[in-house]
């Protein structure tokens, strides 16, 4: 067994809630309603942005010509912060609902903005290995939402087709694989407290991204004092029902 498989032993109930989320098995079932497909693409703009800050830190500490950093180049280059931001845009334009907000943490969920806010802090205090477990989990969408529903008919809009279809480009699971092997490795060589250190990330960020998913499903978007991000897709869902 790898240390990962291990990773996902350990912590098969944050897993299991993550990979079968209710909002995932809706889109699956033909019961995903486009707001909340429409939140999760606006609440997940600005973590493209900071999720690709991390990979530029980690760019910065990781050992010359590792091959990571050359996936983590790659990805910043071919699915850039502008680039997947558009075809986010596109998606939601085409349900209906033009973005023109700008995508940083000022616009996202308390549920987002916490994810982001731990995916740079590792990115800035932790090691090499350390940003590679963090953002890991986020990675598997590969496997979440690309190997599950490749080759299948999601029923609904064609944009939940198009945007499934994103998570199944060489560039993201060779992204991922990179991801896994530095863990991999670092596991070996570390004793059992970096062992734990790395497991203790795989799960938080495993947690963040199940909390980013119930603010979707919820529609959750709202502050203590009145502020709500993506208001006008809550108020879509008040005014059809």
């Amino acid at each position: 067994m790898t240390f990962l498989d291990d990773c996902r032993t350990r912590c098969a109930d944050v897993w299991d809630a993550y990979r079968h989320h209710p909002w995932i098995e809706a889109m699956a079932a033909g019961r995903l309603g486009t707001e909340q497909f429409v939140f999760f693409q606006l609440d997940d703009g600005p973590h493209v942005a900071e999720f690709n800050r991390a990979l530029a830190l980690g760019i910065a500490k990781a050992p010359v010509g590792h091959p990571w950093a050359k996936a983590a180049a790659h990805v910043l280059d071919d699915l850039s912060t502008v680039s997947e931001l558009g075809e986010k845009r596109a998606l939601v334009a085409e349900l209906g609902y033009p973005d023109d907000t700008p995508h940083d943490r000022w616009t996202c969920s308390p549920a987002r903005e916490g994810y982001v806010n731990h995916l740079v802090r590792v990115a800035y205090e932790g090691t090499f290995p350390q940003i590679a477990v963090s953002v890991y989990p986020c990675s598997l969408f590969t496997e979440v939402i690309g190997e599950r529903f490749r080759g299948v008919e999601i029923p609904g809009p064609p944009a939940y087709r198009r945007w499934a279809d994103m998570y199944v480009r060489r560039t993201r699971t060779e992204m991922c694989a990179a991801h896994a092997a530095v863990v991999e490795e670092a596991a070996a060589r570390g004793d059992e407290a970096d062992r734990e250190a790395l497991l203790r990330l795989y799960r938080r960020s495993l947690e963040h991204q199940v909390r980013v998913f119930d603010a979707a499903w919820t529609l959750e978007g709202a502050w203590p004092g009145g502020g709500a991000a993506h208001a006008s897709v809550a108020a879509s869902r008040t005014a059809v029902g």
